[in-house]
């Protein structure tokens, strides 16, 4: 995300090609459906940084005068001004308005962000398309990071193979390209997140940018021997940018090798565009420049100012509010080229010593402002203890991280937890949202001396009979279900799946209107096919279960809320019922109008009972996030320790949940109904 100069001096149609990336990320992370392709703008980003930097640095090596502290002067003066000037702007807003929780990760984040290694740190923190990353205001500076981890490596690289007359250059980049990309590939297909945000699988973007930086002057040589060859390449780059903006989305298999595709059209518009063709004269027009000078800045303020006003609800009030953060982010941006960028690029104003002085002092303050929010566990004591003791109900189950399985740890049955003696005759069956389930319901069964079997897995659907995309479900799914028929001491089985989240997409993204997602449990197979798919997995669960002489307990899908919880524990009048209002009844039955006809069909078979969810927290019109001084979830749509112990009492209460024993005095209360307030 450097100027746009290159071997040949500055280009302004590079300038318009970092407008249309900057639009492309800015329109994406808006979720307008505008651009759901949009992210690829990160990787124009790439390719364009790749031709810049090296061009600059084999210039000068060329002169003989490129240093390793100039060049890191220069990465300073780009990058560190405007970026530390919005880490500050977002910190100071973040104090009002995120909760600890988030305020704690936020804090994390800044230091992530700080060190370089923000991709790293939101790779292990969440996925990228994810409802969640909408509230992360700096997920955007992975992209900041996979530069800066290149910047240190790229100059040694260059100057160890620019030697012996740069004979070994082509040679050193080709190999680290083609290792790049393979990597890429493979790790999309088995990692996804971690090809998506890790450096060794992103670099081959910057060297194909490298790549034009070497070669321009022969290529363009060769396409101008055969007439119309790099008009042809132009439009055809041209096409390969725009095209996967608007084509392709968050199902997409990406990075992997369908990133080259915009990739090599970036590379090959910069290598043929100039002002001498249409589509050059384009790119190097006012606005598209204008856009262009000001993109770092703007990709800069785009996410925070998105992510703030979601945790507000500003975004429900339709999508104008997204045309205002969307003029306020070029105005701030404008601001920020102006008052900041340009200041700091002046070597008259800032010298050397000063640069590197202001940025280690800044560093330094930020790392500490992170750290201390870390520590302080995101700074509770800004809000009054009524919220504290409030938040604190917000909690998952203390054996979420104990007796949960996921990719890296997948704990088969024989070796999964049992709740709270080692005979057993329950077991949960499903993904995240049966493990405050599995451990409410032990909790009931306790006093008659039965145990659970705890078996859930994270994201994993009911892959029983296809190959899941989340690495380890399918084979996860199938041993579970192997291990349940041959365990007769298991009687009665739950089943908990976020079905229509697997077979629709998440809610957050898309509220008040019902998400209509394509699936991405399956690659290669239409999203009708998927769902189809899915449908007849979780059905051959069922009927697998059933036919080894299991009474099956279909559990409903729970109530989700348009955002993260945190945003009703903090709102400042929990008293009115419409601040603590999650979805309505009318949105649960449209989001899950699919699944709950196939529920009910199955629920008709012998042996499968069906187990009402809404009850618990509805009532005949609203969904509540708080009931009772309590929270129901711990985030969008797990319900909270407290929501799962409070579904679990009315469930056995009302009948829907047939369990032995008397029911308690005040589960017969529950049962009875209780204000939903």
């Amino acid at each position: 995300m450097t100027s746009a100069g290159g071997g040949d001096g500055y280009r302004p149609e590079v300038d318009g090609l970092r407008a249309i990336a900057v639009v492309a990320v800015i329109l994406f992370h808006a979720n307008l459906g505008l651009a759901t392709g949009g992210y690829v703008g990160v990787d124009i980003f790439f390719v364009i940084s790749g031709y810049l930097i090296s061009s600059i640095i084999l210039r000068e090596i060329d002169q003989k005068r490129f240093t390793f502290l100039g060049f890191y002067e220069r990465r300073i003066r780009r990058i560190f001004p405007a970026l530390f000037v919005v880490l500050a702007a977002t910190s100071a807003a973040s104090w009002f308005i995120l909760p600890p929780e988030q305020m704690q990760t936020f804090a994390q984040s800044v230091v992530a962000t700080t060190t370089f290694a923000a991709n790293i740190f939101f790779w292990l923190k969440s996925g990228y398309f994810g409802g969640d990353a909408e509230l992360f205001p700096l997920i955007h500076m992975w992209s900041l990071a996979v530069e800066e981890q290149y910047y240190i490596v790229f100059p040694f690289l260059v100057m160890i193979a620019a030697g012996a007359r740069k004979r070994w250059l082509p040679w050193v980049m080709g190999i680290a390209f083609a290792a790049s990309f393979a990597a890429c590939v493979v790790v999309t297909r088995d990692q996804p997140l971690a090809a998506f945000f890790l450096a060794p699988m992103r670099a081959w973007e910057l060297f194909a940018g490298v790549f034009v930086a070497i070669y321009q002057r022969p290529w363009l040589a060769a396409l101008g021997r055969v007439r119309g060859a790099r008009q042809a390449v132009e439009t055809a780059g041209l096409a390969a940018v725009v095209a996967p903006i608007f084509l392709f989305d968050s199902t997409t298999a990406f990075p992997g090798w369908i990133a080259a595709i915009p990739v090599f059209g970036t590379a090959a518009l910069i290598l043929t565009s100039t002002g001498g063709s249409i589509i050059g004269r384009v790119l190097a027009s006012g606005p598209m420049v204008g856009v262009g000078l000001i993109s770092y800045s703007a990709y800069l303020w785009h996410q925070p100012l998105y992510a703030l006003s979601r945790m507000q609800g500003l975004p429900e009030r339709g999508p104008w509010v997204y045309a205002v953060l969307i003029a306020a982010t070029f105005l701030l941006a404008w601001l920020s080229w102006r008052f900041v960028e340009q200041p700091f690029r002046d070597r008259r104003r800032f010298r050397r010593l000063t640069i590197y002085a202001v940025f280690v002092v800044l560093s330094g303050a930020l790392l500490l402002w992170g750290l201390a929010g870390h520590v302080a566990k995101g700074f509770p004591d800004r809000f009054d203890r009524e919220t504290q003791a409030l938040d604190a109900t917000a909690a998952f189950s203390p054996k979420r991280v104990e007796c949960h399985a996921d990719a890296l740890n997948p704990k088969p049955p024989e070796s999964a937890c049992r709740y709270f003696f080692e005979e057993a005759h329950w077991a949960v069956l499903g993904d995240s949202h049966g493990v405050e389930a599995a451990l409410a319901l032990a909790e009931e069964l306790r006093p008659a001396g039965e145990g659970v079997v705890h078996l859930t897995y994270s994201a994993c659907q009911a892959a029983l009979t296809f190959e899941s995309t989340n690495p380890g479900c399918s084979e996860w799914m199938r041993q579970s279900v192997a291990w349940l028929e041959r365990s007769p001491e298991i009687t009665d089985v739950l089943l908990v799946f976020r079905h229509s989240y697997h077979l629709y997409g998440d809610q957050t993204r898309s509220f008040p209107h019902v998400p209509d997602q394509k699936p991405v449990f399956l690659r290669g197979v239409g999203a009708e096919d998927a769902r189809r798919i899915y449908i007849d997995s979780f059905s051959e669960t069922v009927r697998r279960l059933t036919a080894a002489g299991k009474r099956v307990h279909i559990v409903l899908p729970f109530p989700e809320l348009p955002t993260h919880v945190e945003r009703y524990i903090f709102a400042g009048d929990r008293g009115d019922p419409d601040r603590v209002t999650g979805a309505d009844m009318e949105f649960y039955r449209a989001r899950n109008a699919r699944i709950l006809s196939v529920l009910e069909r199955l629920g008709r078979q012998p042996g499968v009972n069906l187990v009402e969810t809404a009850p618990a927290f509805c009532d005949a019109a609203r969904c509540r996030s708080i009931i009772d001084g309590q929270s129901m979830y711990y985030d969008d749509s797990h319900p909270s320790l407290g929501g799962a112990r409070r579904w679990i009492r009315m469930a056995r209460a009302s009948g829907d949940l047939p369990i032995s024993g008397p029911v308690p005095a005040a589960d017969a209360a529950v049962s009875a109904g209780v204000k939903v307030d």
